[in-house]
């Protein structure tokens, strides 16, 4: 082979090298657009967890006042029916001593 066949060689090689390192540039770029791209979603996917955690605490917080609410109301409901439990038996009580005092009125009334 003469000189300048291995130069027309050498110099195709190279020309080839050039074009890849080209490519490889390229591919580079992309990457790297890639990777700001994957970064930008992960900031935006770590801002959304954040959020999604201060909504399950502020949940979590609602729950526990809904159930110290739901326990005030059980205890309202316990009373209101011990109330009722005492008004109803004052009321029977109440019932039978104005039917023994009309009897005795009556018995009074029929002596006369």
């Amino acid at each position: 082979m003469s000189d300048k066949d291995l130069l027309v060689v050498i110099s195709e090689m190279l020309r080839k090298q050039d074009q890849q390192a080209e490519k490889l540039e390229k591919h580079s770029e992309i990457l790297n657009q890639h990777t700001g791209i994957l970064n930008a979603h992960t900031e935006i996917l770590n801002e959304h967890t954040s959020l999604l955690k201060n909504q399950i605490d502020i949940s979590n917080r609602q729950i526990d006042t809904i159930n110290q609410q739901t326990g005030l109301i059980n205890e309202m409901k316990d009373l209101l029916k011990q109330f009722m439990d005492v008004s109803v038996s004052q009321f029977q009580k109440q019932d039978k001593f104005n039917e023994t005092f009309l009897e005795k009125l009556d018995s009074l009334a029929g002596k006369s």
